[in-house]
């Protein structure tokens, strides 16, 4: 009955779905998901397999500080719709449907691992009433059996709204901007963290936290999102304008 009155619709279309998937047929198929071969560095995808230790040229030019990106699909029109019908259209089922396209990412090894968002500033929760990186992340841990820690890092500074700015003056906004909650400092030595964060355009704010966690004893961070920006033909993240980060 309940089936009938609230039928599951494709969260990226709107469109209702036949019983089996949350996504249509024709959005399922558009949509490019990621998965190797990618570069070891940034798991930005390569057009054929290099190997298991080979890195783009971005990341031999700039390593990053993180220890891979896991997106589930490439940040397009269609990808962004289901972010945004999370982020501010208050659909937050759509955390578990994205939770579950993030669980082939997943480590098999699951020892020391800790399940933590990308931190909001209170005005933000205040004004959202959720972190739709928090909801992500519960969801992937109450479906892998990883500790969920929400409150590791705190937003302590308000940022100004990312969209449209350029790497380097993303990177300037949020510098500063994160610190892990007094309560954690000194427990994170050795530790491995997944961080949760819903779309990664120039990766400014994901870096950022990334800095902070292995300042404080971190010894490997990857980042968990549902979609992810390229470059044509791979690369670093670029700029989409429909998000913060």
């Amino acid at each position: 009955m309940l089936n009938w009155v609230l039928p599951e619709r494709c969260p990226c279309c709107g469109i209702i779905t036949a019983a089996g998937g949350p996504f249509c047929m024709e959005c399922w198929q558009k949509l490019e998901f990621l998965g190797p071969p990618w570069c070891r560095g940034c798991a930005a995808p390569f057009e054929f397999d290099r190997g298991a230790d080979a890195y783009c040229a971005a990341c031999i030019a700039n390593p990053p500080r993180h220890d891979g990106i896991r997106a589930a699909v490439k940040y397009d029109d269609l990808s962004a719709q289901v972010a945004l019908r999370l982020k501010y259209g208050g659909k937050i089922g759509l955390a578990r449907v994205i939770a579950h396209q993030l669980l082939r990412h997943v480590p098999e090894e699951k020892d020391q691992l800790i399940i933590t968002p990308v931190p909001l500033h209170w005005t933000r929760i205040w004004s959202r009433s959720f972190n739709q990186s928090g909801l992500i992340g519960k969801q992937l841990a109450d479906l892998t059996g990883i500790a969920f820690v929400p409150d590791i890092l705190v937003r302590h500074k308000r940022t100004p709204s990312l969209r449209g700015l350029d790497p380097k003056r993303r990177r300037k906004a949020v510098a500063s901007a994160f610190a892990v909650h007094p309560k954690y400092k000194g427990t994170l030595k050795g530790r491995k963290i997944i961080l949760i964060d819903d779309v990664l355009t120039t990766g400014a704010t994901s870096d950022g936290c990334v800095a902070v966690l292995k300042r404080d004893g971190a010894k490997w961070v990857q980042i968990f999102c549902w979609a992810r920006a390229l470059r044509g033909g791979g690369g670093q993240a670029d700029i989409a304008t429909s998000f913060d980060a």
